[in-house]
């Protein structure tokens, strides 16, 4: 680490569920990230997020296009 770079667990990404950045650390503890922190770190969000706007968090495994989805 340089003199200008913050610890990883500080390091600022982007979170697309709460549109802001948010540290390292905090995204690690998000239940939506799955990866290690360095993957979080590098921004790569298909590596490490599981977040879809608009989509039910918890799906037990109904297929996308099932009655249970669709809107009213």
């Amino acid at each position: 680490m340089t003199k200008d770079q913050k610890p990883i667990d500080e390091q600022r990404v982007f979170c697309h569920r709460l549109d802001h950045k948010l540290p390292v650390s905090e995204h690690a503890d998000c239940p939506y990230c799955f990866g290690k922190r360095q993957q979080i770190a590098d921004g790569e969000h298909r590596e490490f997020c599981d977040f879809h706007p608009g989509q039910d968090p918890i799906n037990f495994g109904f297929p996308p296009d099932s009655s249970r989805n669709l809107d009213d």
